[in-house]
């Protein structure tokens, strides 16, 4: 008789009753309805030493095992290989036992005895194919939360870049007034009296500061007039590390670099970019005030959503498969903390309050990113750090 499943299975029989173990290898062996390569384990210890070795396709997981006994078998099996089908194999008239484990997660049951060759056979595939439905479902329920989640990150930040906008619009004609009105009494006073040009220098740094703050907020609210042209972004990265240079000898952080020599040009503003990289090396250097390392490294590549995790994906100009230039900043500090990662890129978020930070360093790089139609991501490394990555649409027209 011809089989009517196609995929040959690679079956793992997880069974300890000797007869029970030779009648089901011997159905699967001599079916005429599907293709399989069975072995068999008659513990969860067993078990375990051979599913890495073997890629298995499906298990037939008798609950009642020497090492284990009910639910609780299948609970450690999920444990250990939650993305492996299973099909619980119970003993006679155990139905509810067999509901109960498809409500932790088997895929399907099978009751001792009460089956042939086409039940067996037709359970097996059916799980594969449960599973197979079950994890493409989680994903996209995955997909989908990221993306609610982007929806909503993406609408908080048009209401804050909008308040942002009129607050700073609204603040920035007084703070005017405020230099002005002071540069003119400095001019008028010419007065010896040390507090008076304590008091009137203070009242200008004060104004100068805030002035910087609004200038701030207005860029993160807004970018206009980018001039972009073609750029080696090795020569950008170049001229942020003489800049940050004397920041780094300071703290005693070892800046390393490793640039690709034959990098395609990309088409950025080139001040507002070396903003951003300038930005991403000094955050990496107070996290680590007491020392530590930090690398620089260029390279092209095709780009893959893997490569960032979760990102904005506002006005990104390239897709899965296009030649893109990444820019990696990875350091040996701490890390950041997981309540973090979700705010980093949030205006006025800053774990340097203390220290005078106001929050916009990291949004207003953000905001540069998606006016380049580029992508600016930050994740804790596993073992240890953190990484900033830099992704920009790669200019075919000319190597550098």
């Amino acid at each position: 008789m011809k089989s009517q499943f196609g995929k040959k299975l690679k079956v793992l029989l997880v069974e300890n009753n000797l007869v029970d173990r030779k009648v089901i290898i011997k159905m699967l062996s001599t079916s005429p309805y599907g293709h399989f390569d069975p072995k068999f384990a008659s513990s969860l210890v067993e078990a375990f030493e051979l599913l890495p070795k073997h890629k298995f396709d499906v298990v037939l997981l008798d609950l009642n095992v020497d090492d284990s006994k009910g639910l609780e078998t299948l609970k450690k099996f999920h444990r250990r290989f939650p993305h492996l089908p299973v099909v619980v194999n119970t003993g006679s008239y155990q139905d509810d036992l067999g509901l109960k484990a498809i409500t932790k997660g088997a895929q399907d049951y099978l009751i001792k005895g009460m089956y042939k060759s086409y039940s067996l056979v037709k359970s097996l595939y059916y799980a594969v194919e449960r599973k197979r439905v079950e994890e493409e479902l989680k994903n996209a329920y995955n997909k989908l939360q990221q993306t609610q989640i982007q929806l909503i990150q993406a609408e908080k930040m048009n209401v804050i870049g909008g308040l942002a906008s009129g607050v700073a619009h609204e603040v920035k004609n007084p703070l005017a007034t405020i230099l002005y009105g002071v540069e003119y009494l400095e001019n008028s006073l010419k007065t010896s009296d040390e507090k008076i040009v304590l008091t009137l220098d203070s009242i200008q740094e004060a104004a100068k500061s805030a002035n910087n703050i609004i200038k701030g907020l207005l860029d993160f609210a807004s970018l206009t007039n980018l001039k972009k042209t073609p750029e080696n972004i090795n020569t950008l990265i170049d001229q942020a590390i003489h800049l940050t240079r004397p920041q780094c000898e300071r703290v005693s952080v070892h800046l390393e670099k490793n640039l690709q020599n034959d990098l395609p040009l990309i088409k950025i503003d080139r001040n507002r970019i070396q903003q951003v990289i300038v930005d991403l090396i000094v955050n990496a250097i107070y996290a680590m005030n007491n020392g530590g390392r930090l690398m620089i490294r260029t390279y092209g590549k095709k780009f893959s959503d893997q490569d960032v995790g979760w990102i904005d994906r506002r006005g990104r100009s390239f897709g899965q498969g296009d030649d893109v230039v990444v820019v990696d900043f990875e350091d040996t500090g701490p890390g950041i903390k997981d309540e973090y990662l979700i705010k980093i890129f949030d205006p006025f978020f800053t774990t340097r309050r203390a220290a005078g930070g106001i929050g916009l360093g990291l949004s207003i790089a953000r905001t540069i990113m998606n006016s380049h139609g580029g992508i600016i991501s930050l994740h804790n490394k596993t073992g240890g750090g953190a990484r900033a990555r830099l992704i920009f649409k790669a200019n075919k027209k000319e190597p550098v």
